[in-house]
C-alpha cells in the first residue's frame, strides 16, 4: 500500500524527470507546513555541507603543514647530529645516528647520502651502504642544493608521506659534502584528517537531525494556529455558530482569529434574536390558540357545572321526602319487625347517596378562597372519593401521611383539583392494577407531597412535554392534556413546584412541594376576587 499522496511509480513510467521531479513535489505545495520545514532542512544540509567542506579542507591544510613542519624539524635535527660524523666519515656513528633518529614517531626511513650519491648510512637497511638509489625520489633529493621537501607514495612510508632532503656544505666553502634525507609517513596525519572528517560529518548529520526536530515543532508551532482558525471558520461556514475560534497566538494570526470571533458572535447573536422572535412568534401563536381551547373547555366545564348543579337540586328534593318518610317509617313500626333492618340498610344509602350529591355540588361549584387547610384532610376526603373506582380497576391504595405537617395557605377546592388530577395520571399508568402511593412530608417552609405509581412509567422524551397545554399520549378524544399544564399552573400560582421522576416499566412519581407561607395570596388583593389562573383563562 502507498502512502496517501505520494506517486505511484508505474504512474511514473514513460515522463521526463522534470514531470517526476513536479509529481514527488506536489504534496509539498499543498501544505504550509510541509513547505516550512522542506525549506529548512535544505538550508540546514546545504549549510552543513558547505561548513564540513570549508572546516574539512582547513583542518587537512593545517595537518598537513604540521606535518611537513616536524618532518623539517626531524631532517634538520639529523643534519646537525651527522654533520660532524659525515665529515669525519664515521660510518658506525652515522648508522647508530640514522638508527635512532628512525625510531622516532612517524619517521619511515632517515638516509645519509655522500657528495657523489652513495649511501653513507640507511636505517634498517645496512646493506644498501655504498650504493647509490636509482629512484627518482633520491636522484632528485642527492641533486638538490637546497631543502626539499618532495610528495611520495610506497610501502616504505605506509602509503603517503614526504621524503625531505637537506644537503650538507663543507664548513666556510660552499662544495656539498653530502644529504641527509627524512622519510616522514603521514599515516596518522591521514588517519587524523579521517577522524575529523568523520566527526564533522557526524556532527553535520546530528544538526540536520535536530535542525529538522526544530524545524518541525516551529512548523507546528505556526501551523496550528492556521489549522484552528480553518476549523473554526469551516464550522462557522457549515453553520455552527457555537464553536468558538480560540487562537491564543498574538500575531498576525491571532489578530485575524480574534477578528473572525468576533464576526462569528455577531452573527451568533443575531441568529440567537432572529430564533428568539421566531420562538416568540410561536409561543404567541400557541398561547392563542391555547386561550381559545380554554375558553371552550371553560364554557364546557361552566354548563357542565350548571348541569349538576341542577341535577343534584333536582335529586335532593326528593331525596329529603324519602329520608323523612323513611324516619316516620320507622318510628311507627316496631322495634321486632323483621323489616327494621331493611329500613336500616335503606337509610345507610340513602345517606351515601347524600353525601355524593353533596360531593358532586362541591365539585361543580369549585372555591378559589384561599385559607389555611391541613393537605392530610385533604388527600384523605379525595382518595375517599375515588376509593371505590380504584377498587374495581385493581389498584391498591396507601397513605404515608405525616403527623407534623403545618397548615398552609392555599384554596382547598384547587388543592382537590391538583390531586385528583395526580391520582388520575397514576390511574391511568395502572390499567392492569397496581399500587398508588401518596406521601406527605415536612420541608423546610413548606410540605412535600409524593404521588407514587408503580405503572408503566413515562418515556423520557416526554418527561419535558407534560407540563406542557394539550400535550397527551391518549387516543383522540379521550383527553386534552390539560390535566397536569392546570395542576402545574396552580402550584407555580401559590409559590411551589412540581417535577416528576419516571423509569419505563417501574412507575412514576410525583413530587408538589407547597409553600408555608406563599409570596403572595392571589384573591386577597385582587380586586375582581379572581385567581390569576382564573384571569389566564378568561382572557
Amino acid at each position: 500500500m502507498r502512502e496517501i499522496g505520494a506517486p505511484d511509480v508505474a504512474d511514473l513510467k514513460g515522463v521526463t524527470w522534470v514531470q517526476r521531479a513536479r509529481a514527488w513535489l506536489f504534496p509539498l505545495r499543498q501544505s504550509l507546513r510541509a513547505k516550512f520545514i522542506g525549506v529548512i532542512l535544505i538550508v540546514q544540509i546545504s549549510l552543513m555541507i558547505l561548513v564540513t567542506v570549508v572546516i574539512e579542507k582547513r583542518q587537512r591544510e593545517t595537518i598537513l603543514g604540521e606535518s611537513q613542519k616536524r618532518a623539517f624539524s626531524l631532517a634538520r635535527n639529523l643534519a646537525a647530529l651527522s654533520e660532524g660524523y659525515l665529515f669525519s666519515y664515521n660510518f658506525i656513528k652515522l648508522e647508530q645516528t640514522v638508527e635512532k633518529v628512525a625510531e622516532e614517531e612517524d619517521v619511515a626511513y632517515a638516509i645519509v647520502h655522500l657528495h657523489d650519491g652513495r649511501v653513507a648510512a640507511y636505517s634498517g637497511r645496512s646493506a644498501m651502504q655504498g650504493k647509490i638509489l636509482p629512484d627518482p625520489i633520491s636522484q632528485k633529493a642527492v641533486a638538490t642544493s637546497t631543502p626539499l621537501l618532495q610528495e611520495a607514495r610506497s610501502p616504505e612510508l605506509g602509503g603517503r608521506g614526504y621524503d625531505v632532503a637537506i644537503p650538507l656544505f663543507a664548513p666556510g666553502g660552499t662544495r656539498k659534502w653530502g644529504t641527509i634525507r627524512i622519510g616522514f609517513s603521514l599515516a596518522r596525519a591521514m588517519y587524523e584528517i579521517q577522524k575529523t572528517t568523520r566527526n564533522l560529518v557526524f556532527l553535520g548529520l546530528l544538526a540536520i537531525l535536530l535542525g529538522t526536530g526544530e524545524a518541525i515543532f516551529l512548523a507546528w508551532q505556526i501551523s496550528r494556529p492556521v489549522q484552528q482558525l480553518v476549523q473554526g471558520v469551516d464550522a462557522v461556514a457549515q453553520g455552527d455558530y457555537d464553536q468558538a475560534i480560540v487562537v491564543t497566538t498574538q500575531d498576525e494570526i491571532g489578530y485575524l482569529a480574534r477578528r473572525f470571533e468576533e464576526m462569528r458572535k455577531a452573527l451568533r447573536a443575531h441568529i440567537q434574536s432572529l430564533d428568539e422572535e421566531k420562538r416568540r412568534l410561536e409561543e404567541a401563536n400557541r398561547t392563542i390558540r391555547r386561550t381559545q381551547a380554554q375558553l371552550i373547555q371553560s364554557e364546557k366545564m361552566a354548563a357542565i357545572g350548571r348541569l349538576a348543579a341542577k341535577v343534584a337540586h333536582e335529586v335532593n328534593n326528593p331525596l329529603a321526602i324519602i329520608t323523612t318518610s323513611l324516619q316516620i317509617i320507622n318510628k311507627t313500626i316496631p322495634a321486632t319487625d323483621p323489616h327494621r333492618e331493611n329500613l336500616l340498610v335503606i337509610e345507610e344509602e340513602i345517606g351515601r347517596i347524600g353525601r355524593i350529591i353533596k360531593q358532586l355540588r362541591e365539585f361543580s361549584r369549585p372555591s378559589t378562597e384561599v385559607s389555611l387547610v391541613q393537605v392530610n384532610e385533604v388527600i384523605r376526603h379525595v382518595t375517599t372519593f375515588v376509593e371505590k373506582e380504584l377498587a374495581k380497576q385493581g389498584i391498591e391504595r396507601r397513605l404515608e401521611l405525616a403527623s407534623d405537617l403545618p397548615a398552609i395557605r392555599i384554596s382547598r377546592d384547587q388543592l382537590k383539583q391538583v390531586l385528583l388530577n395526580l391520582i388520575k395520571n397514576a390511574q391511568e399508568a395502572m390499567p392492569q392494577g397496581g399500587l398508588l402511593c401518596i406521601q406527605t412530608a415536612r420541608q423546610p417552609q413548606g410540605v412535600l407531597i409524593s404521588v407514587c405509581d408503580s405503572g408503566v412509567g413515562i418515556p423520557p422524551e416526554h418527561r419535558r412535554l407534560l407540563f406542557h397545554s394539550f400535550f397527551t399520549t391518549k387516543k383522540k378524544g379521550e383527553g386534552m392534556g390539560l390535566g397536569l399544564s392546570v395542576s402545574a399552573a396552580i402550584v407555580k400560582q401559590y409559590g411551589g413546584s412540581i417535577e416528576v421522576e419516571s423509569q419505563p416499566g417501574k412507575g412514576s412519581v410525583f413530587r408538589v412541594f407547597l409553600p408555608e407561607y406563599p409570596p403572595s395570596i392571589i384573591g386577597e388583593h385582587s380586586p375582581s376576587g379572581r385567581t390569576e389562573l382564573q384571569k389566564e383563562q378568561w382572557s
